[in-house]
């Protein structure tokens, strides 16, 4: 199944503002010695939505013919992801 660019981009930055209010809710937990952060769901969705946030990622990239070490801001990119 296709998806569109448009389809794709929303993905992408859907998963991208998850993944950023995720991070900042863990924090919140953290300063505050939640016993929340120790529930199954709270340590696995983090590691789903950021796979979602890296396929769309990647399938964005491949759709517009943007290839890294080819194009220099997304081996940028790249690099910084770990």
């Amino acid at each position: 199944m296709a998806f569109t660019y448009t389809v794709l981009k929303q993905i992408h930055l859907s998963a991208a503002a998850i993944s950023l209010g995720l991070f900042v809710l863990r924090g919140l937990w953290m300063m505050q010695g939640s016993p929340l952060l120790e529930q199954r769901a709270v340590r696995l969705l983090p590691h789903l939505v950021d796979t979602v946030l890296l396929i769309s990622a990647l399938l964005l990239a491949w759709q517009i013919s943007q290839y890294p070490f080819i194009n220099t801001w997304l081996t940028a990119k790249i690099i910084a992801l770990p």
